[in-house]
């Protein structure tokens, strides 16, 4: 049988060039190796700022107001961190207002805005001993009908746990 040139295998360097796809793409039939591997390990681009606009409006994560006690006040970085570890966006007052504002600003003034910023969170996190400012801002919460969790924060830095509301009321816990 004779040969034909033009049916025989075509070397490396002569192949035709691979259509690039999109990283979310199953590879394309027929594409070698070394393909596939540049297209894994090709550097990605860091989205424009216009993209992550975009990717906010299209998922927004849920703000999380973070109620704590004033005695709590130097985890504030902690417990922010948590927040952000699970996916969510944390509104932590003593993170806005850096403890009030060194008291420089009227307490109703500053307490006006903290339950303004309570009411357009999607959800409650309270964290440690309630203070009264908690309980009034737990209150707030219930009224608003805000979905909530509870923690124990006695083992920070190390750990926190998820603790009932029961729970978290009894006196004495940190």
């Amino acid at each position: 049988m004779p040969r034909n040139p033009e049916r025989d295998a075509v070397e490396p360097e002569e192949a035709p060039p691979v259509p690039r796809t999109a990283p979310d793409e199953p590879p394309a039939a027929g594409k070698s190796a070394e393909a596939i591997l540049a297209s894994i390990f090709a550097p990605v681009a860091e989205a424009s700022p216009l993209e992550q606009l975009e990717q906010t409006i299209r998922h927004p994560k849920k703000l999380i107001y973070i109620a704590m006690s004033n005695r709590n006040f130097y985890w504030r970085m902690h417990v922010s961190k948590l927040v952000l570890d699970e996916g969510y966006v944390p509104i932590n007052p003593f993170m806005l207002f850096d403890y009030y504002l060194l008291h420089t600003v009227p307490k109703q003034l500053v307490r006006e805005a903290i339950n303004n910023l309570l009411s357009r969170c999607d959800e409650v996190w309270v964290f440690g001993t309630m203070s009264l400012g908690v309980k009034v801002q737990l209150g707030i919460a219930k009224r608003l009908k805000k979905p909530l969790r509870f923690y124990d924060i006695a083992d920070l830095p190390e750990q926190v746990y998820r603790i009932s509301e029961k729970l978290a009321q009894e006196e004495g816990r940190d």
